[in-house]
């Protein structure tokens, strides 16, 4: 999510747009083929491909590319540790405290964070980044060489779920940052929980399962208050659940 938070900074971009586009190198082609030696997540590339910003934002983040993280930063003219410094500069603006980033597809077993730092992350993305909003809650994209892939984000497309970013590794295991629409009257707004974590089998969708489950669990805390100014949304649940 950093990843895509810097490169939406650089190069500014609307779902509708394709953004400025670049040409595959066989540098680019070699790291592709590591992604895949190595069991990284990964789209297809090939030698000479020209392939746009549009594309490479779908594929990372509904299909979780991290090679066309490597072709972003291509894009942008950075090396990746000036990246990776920006990264975690904006973290520290963000008060993300608790996170640091030590490259920019997530792999590294240096990478650190916590839900609620992640959570703030999520929340400032789908806020300030309209086309992250619109391009996480794709349940499939159509990437070239790869045809249509399916989102790894669990539920997507399912009991209001619309985003936002799942991942694995060994040492962090499944996590599933989510975020779910829900109706409260009138008011419709986006609730989010963050599992990090889950370890075993498809730990991925069992960390979708357990964000998914909190999500659900909290929402008859949320009610509908009316005051002097108007009917409005306040958590009604215990203090000690209020995160701020």
């Amino acid at each position: 999510m950093m990843t895509v938070w810097v490169v939406l900074h650089q190069m500014p971009l609307t779902f509708h747009q394709q953004g400025p586009c670049i040409t595959v190198s066989a540098y680019d082609v070699a790291l592709y083929r590591y992604d895949v030696a190595s069991g990284q997540s990964n789209a297809r590339i090939v030698l000479a491909q020209r392939i746009c910003e549009g594309t490479l934002l779908r594929g990372l983040l509904v299909h979780s590319a991290g090679d066309y993280s490597q072709l972003l930063q291509s894009m942008i003219g950075w090396s990746p540790a000036t990246f990776v410094r920006v990264m975690n500069a904006d973290a520290r603006q963000m008060g993300l405290l608790n996170t640091h980033y030590a490259d920019l597809s997530g792999i590294s077993p240096h990478d650190q964070s916590t839900a609620a730092n992640q959570a703030t992350l999520a929340v400032n993305l789908m806020t300030d980044e309209p086309i992250v909003d619109q391009i996480v809650a794709l349940t499939h994209v159509a990437l070239p060489y790869n045809g249509v892939v399916d989102s790894y984000t669990p539920y997507i497309g399912q009991a209001n779920v619309v985003g936002v970013k799942s991942g694995f590794t060994n040492p962090a295991g499944g996590c599933d940052v989510m975020a779910v629409k829900v109706t409260i009257g009138a008011n419709t707004f986006l609730t989010f929980a963050v599992v990090l974590g889950e370890h075993g089998w498809n730990s991925i969708n069992v960390a979708g399962s357990a964000a998914l489950s909190l999500i659900q669990s909290l929402r008859p805390s949320i009610k509908q208050v009316r005051t002097p100014s108007g009917v409005q949304l306040e958590w009604t649940g215990p203090a000690a659940d209020v995160h701020s």
